[in-house]
């Protein structure tokens, strides 16, 4: 990145203000990904690579199994602060992110040119952590120096008329462009365009240009930075440039050098470099992983090779031995007479016959037949191996086949986009256990005694039923009708509810009875002289009894994607896309039950909607769920 695309990336960037910081990670050697919150946006992406680039990023890479220690610094002293300040150091390739927490105020600096780095900094300007230790002539990034950023040019967008008038006296013998490309750190290319516009030869000696040449290169700069000199995004014209052979530059406004190419324009600068630069590393990583295949490959068709020479010497060897223990059959007396003539004491001799060239190696202490056997023996070892490499040749070619076949498709499956997950609002009802009835009315239980104490004395109107158990320990379940009247399917369900998580649950019993009673036939209030315990109610009046057989689902809704728990009735499981069906029993604790109702959701899910899964059926929610005591699965849907 250049200057000005700094400059327009950190206008861009002051939307993060206020932006909390959730995690660090560090995905490469040089690179930085901090994970922000903001409380319109949700979840945020910010990319640091030192020495190239800065932006927020949509695109999701693989992070390390272990967090590298500056990640692991950055989340114990970044963590939970929130961003004060986002700024370019003068025209500098260098930003200064302000982070705030309750206990401290520090800087994380970013180093976007040549040999960056990135720093973090205590609100003294001294170093507490560098990515990389390095030491300069003017500079040391070390642990405890002070921080000092290389030496600052001027600042084009900021230069008076005299100021650029000075420098460019000064110079000695350079062309223009390379006092604006250099000494003022606007780059070749930005440089190339305001002497075009400016009118002025871009290979004339700035020493020689005169002061209306002057005058127009300072106005020119005014003209064409206006959106970053005035903060102003919306004016800003975001694009990548774009070649037959790929992308090209990603540029914050138009340039009259590009005029007669091909451009994509993009909402934001950000998003414009994100793809840019993505497309970028994508391409690098397609590079190494092709120069991987090609070099596994190599590799395969190097051992197919050995496999080939092995193959042909196992071949011969096996055709000469069979053919060794055929001559001694054939000139089976032929060979006892050259034997007996030879009368050598030792125990093995080597012959060759006339008109043959096989040598033959005689063992004299056994027979001529034991010669020949021997030699089919060592012909059917040879022929034992060579099947044996006649496999591992197959094998080789088919690891050589799917090689070739590999395809590298990097931005779809190495840098995936990350699917944007729309997070409702939460509603009240959520902290509770809850559920809507076959007619449309929400029921919704205690968890414990501190819940069943809100539920009652919060959320309970005069008109609402409330169940609950004889047996203690149950929990405060309350119909929120309005005072319409449930239906009798309904009423059964909101009774399986509530006896289903009492402790008749945990008993094993398979039916339970509760008793339901209007909110206004509850209190808080004891009878004179008597004490009530938190999370219990005096009841009084008349009370409806209901039977009901104990078994709940924990599933996920059909429309708005959320986990439920609910009675286990027909029309309560059309509703649900996945489900777990379960009934009191000797089967599993709680720990155990919940990791294998996430897992089975999760294999149960298409593979594009794996991620979202994850999200809303934690281990967490589902053990707030589940019933106290063990659990059967009766059904998995």
């Amino acid at each position: 990145m250049s200057s000005v695309d700094i400059a327009a990336i950190v206008t861009e960037l002051q939307e993060l203000l206020g932006a909390r910081i959730v995690k660090a990670y560090q995905p490469g050697k040089e690179e930085i990904r901090l994970k922000l919150h903001q409380k319109e946006k949700g979840g945020i992406d910010l990319i640091i690579e030192a020495g190239r680039r800065i932006h927020i990023t949509k695109y999701k890479r693989p992070s390390p199994r272990m967090p590298s220690n500056f990640s692991m610094f950055l989340r114990k002293h970044l963590g939970g602060g929130r961003i004060s300040q986002i700024r370019q150091l003068d025209f500098d390739r260098i930003v200064e992110i302000t982070i705030e927490r309750w206990d401290k105020k520090l800087s994380l600096i970013a180093e976007l040119l040549p040999r960056g780095n990135v720093v973090v900094i205590d609100e003294t300007g001294k170093i507490m952590l560098p990515l990389k230790r390095k030491s300069f002539a003017s500079r040391k990034i070390k642990v405890g120096e002070n921080y000092k950023r290389p030496p600052s040019r001027g600042n084009p967008l900021k230069m008076s008329e005299d100021d650029l008038m000075t420098l460019c006296k000064s110079s000695r013998d350079k062309d223009i462009i390379r006092v604006l490309a250099s000494e003022l750190g606007l780059g070749g290319l930005y440089a190339e365009e305001v002497c075009k516009k400016a009118g002025i030869d871009n290979k004339k000696k700035a020493n020689e240009l005169t002061e209306n040449e002057i005058k127009a290169i300072h106005a020119t700069i005014l003209r064409i930075f206006e959106p970053i000199i005035t903060n102003d995004k919306s004016k800003l014209k975001a694009h990548i440039v774009v070649e037959k052979e790929g992308k090209v530059d990603v540029l914050p406004f138009e340039l009259s050098i590009y005029e007669t190419k091909e451009k994509v324009f993009f909402p934001s600068f950000n998003d414009a470099a994100d793809d840019f630069f993505t497309t970028q590393i994508a391409e690098e990583i397609e590079e190494k992983a092709i120069d991987k295949r090609e070099k596994e490959i190599e590799k395969y068709e190097r051992i197919l090779n050995e496999q080939a020479q092995a193959l042909r010497k196992f071949t011969i060897k096996e055709k000469e031995c069979i053919e060794k223990g055929e001559l001694i059959y054939a000139r089976y007396t032929e060979i006892e007479d050259i034997l007996r003539e030879m009368g050598e004491k030792r125990k093995v001799v080597t012959l060759t016959l006339p008109n043959t060239e096989l040598q033959l190696e005689i063992d004299t202490s056994v027979s001529l037949h034991k010669n020949a056997n021997a030699y089919y023996e060592k012909a059917k070892a040879f022929r034992k191996k060579r099947a044996g490499v006649e496999r591992a040749m197959e094998e080789t070619q088919a690891k050589i086949s799917r090689e070739k076949e590999k395809e590298v498709r990097v931005e779809e499956e190495l840098m995936p986009k990350r699917k944007e997950v729309r997070r409702e609002k939460e509603e009240w009802y959520e902290r509770f256990r809850w559920f809507w009835t076959s007619d449309g009315f929400l029921v919704v239980g205690g968890k414990d005694a501190t819940s069943n104490e809100i539920l009652a004395k919060k959320h309970m109107e005069p008109t609402d039923l409330f169940f609950h158990t004889q047996a203690e320990g149950a929990p405060v379940v309350i119909a929120k009708t309005g005072g319409k009247e449930v239906s009798e399917e309904g009423l059964r369900e909101i009774a399986q509810f509530a006896t289903s998580y009492s402790n008749l649950w945990k008993y094993g019993f398979y039916e339970g009875e509760c008793y339901c009673v209007t909110g206004k036939q509850v209190s808080k209030t004891p009878p004179s002289g008597e004490y009530i315990k938190k999370g219990s109610f005096v009841v009084r009046g008349k009370r409806k009894y209901f039977k009901a057989p104990l078994g709940l689902c924990i599933g996920i809704e059909k429309d708005k994607k959320r986990l439920v728990a609910c009675p286990s009735s027909e029309s309560q499981k059309s509703r649900l896309d996945n489900f777990v069906e379960l009934v009191p029993g000797d089967g599993l604790e709680k720990n155990e039950l919940s990791k294998e109702i996430v897992k089975f959701f999760i294999d149960s899910a298409k593979d594009e909607n794996k991620e979202e899964i994850k999200r809303i059926a934690t281990q967490d929610k589902i053990l707030s769920f589940l019933p106290p005591g063990k659990s059967s699965v009766k059904l998995k849907v």
